[in-house]
């Protein structure tokens, strides 16, 4: 099991109560692509028009949930995902917005040359253009058999463009066409057999400023084993770069002995949140090629990456309409006092200042709020966590509401998971 571990330095000397009445709780926009930053991608005419036209059907007034909804999107993943799913709308937002994330935008733009909206298909093949990368004529050329006139049209344009103006950007190591993936795969990736006999226990230990992943291998079987190979596959690439090689090698490890390993990662931006992906390979006395089961590690970190700021309540009331909010409820199997309580010890944990603390009881009807605040240590962005829960005392049964407020909207709903998962490890619900 993954072990966070959380610096409390500010907190000791710093946090302080302001018991009060429960008062009331509560985005940057993306800057939109100019009309000639897609003029320049699609050359004008009919593509064009039919972009524009999908442009404003989308771009509505501020109440529109499709526009809020992309203006909280600024991670790639999430513009991948918003790209693939949702209606019609929505992906063209999306689809619209990849070219921002560079080269890692070829990938989703080709997947999105097979949308089923015409619509779509034509602003794919207009990003694909925007996106300047000469590789884009490749991917776009499998698609001029396209059963929609204006569809074709646009690519033809797209392909002509990007064979004028279009550059081969420097791009992360990827499957070519004419790769065979299961020839890399058997040479590289998946050895000949599997041993039960290696054990790999992971685990991470977040930092202000660092995540750091431990890897322990242990010997189990009954002979040394060598030419231990130990990669980190894949990690969370938006806000953690590697301090050290991916890869490290273990000469040798006895019969029914360890060694441990640990990857270093610095952490860039207010919140990390993704899978570690590792393998380990050996050889064993015979010199057969074996792969230990390594697994896939989630690991976030955000409180971590949170220093605190000095507020009141007033001053809170009057910040937070320049926030993003976001909330959510539970029912929880546990006594209200309790679950306060324990909501309590965990804020004081979290590097943020406490600004709000109050409980009230009445005729066994009990309720309470904790609100803390803090500032990311990269960016400065905001935060504001509070808590309410209600409940009847000595009932085992409690209402959990977790209001979040950030300047960034990407970090709302970790924020709030992080702190819900803990609670229910305290209380017993879910497994440390």
């Amino acid at each position: 099991m993954c072990l966070a571990v959380h610096s409390g330095l500010f907190l000791n000397q710093n946090k302080y109560y302001n018991p009060s009445s429960i008062g009331r709780l509560g985005g940057p926009r993306l800057s939109k692509k100019s009309e000639r930053t897609l003029t320049s991608a699609l050359g004008g005419g009919e593509p064009l028009r039919l972009l524009k036209k999908a442009i404003k059907k989308i771009s509505k007034p501020s109440e529109d949930k499709i526009g809020k909804t992309l203006e909280s999107i600024t991670s790639i993943q999430a513009c991948k995902d918003a790209a693939l799913t949702g209606d019609e709308n929505l992906r063209l937002l999306a689809v619209m917005k990849l070219p921002d994330f560079g080269v890692e935008a070829l990938e989703p733009l080709e997947l999105a040359l097979n949308d089923e909206s015409s619509l779509v298909r034509v602003a794919s093949a207009g990003m694909l253009a925007a996106l300047g990368d000469r590789d884009g004529v490749a991917l776009m050329e499998q698609h001029l058999n396209d059963n929609n006139d204006t569809v074709r049209a646009a690519l033809e344009y797209s392909i002509q463009w990007l064979q004028r103006k279009g550059k081969v950007l420097a791009k992360p190591t990827r499957l070519t066409k004419g790769t065979d993936p299961l020839g890399i795969l058997l040479e590289d990736l998946v050895p000949l057999g599997t041993t039960d006999e290696v054990l790999v226990k992971n685990d991470f230990a977040a930092l202000p400023g660092s995540l750091q992943f431990g890897m322990t291998i242990e010997n189990e079987s009954f002979a040394t084993i060598r030419d231990v190979r130990v990669e980190i596959l894949s990690y969370p690439k938006e806000n953690l770069t590697p301090e050290d090689s991916q890869v490290q090698m273990i000469e040798e490890i006895l019969q029914g002995e360890s060694n441990s390993l640990i990857f270093e990662f610095r952490v860039d931006g207010d919140c990390v949140e993704g899978e570690i992906i590792t393998s380990v390979t050996l050889r064993d006395e015979t010199g057969e090629k074996l792969a230990a089961k390594s697994g896939n590690v989630f690991v976030r970190s955000i409180y971590e990456q949170i220093e605190p700021i000095d507020i009141t309540e007033d001053e809170f009331l009057t910040v937070k309409s320049e926030m993003t909010n976001w909330n959510r409820e539970h029912m929880l199997a546990s006594e209200p006092v309790e679950v306060f309580e324990a909501l309590v010890k965990i804020i004081e944990d979290k590097n943020m200042r406490i600004f709000q603390f109050d409980s009230a009881e009445k005729k066994k009807a009990f309720m309470g709020i904790v609100a803390a605040m803090g500032k990311g240590r990269h960016s400065g962005n905001r935060i504001a966590v509070s808590f309410t829960v209600a409940g009847t005392k000595d009932d085992e049964l409690s209402k959990l509401r977790i209001d979040v407020f950030s300047d960034n909207a990407e970090i709302l709903h970790s924020a709030a998971s992080a702190i819900f998962e803990e609670i229910q490890v305290v209380l017993g619900v879910l497994d440390d």
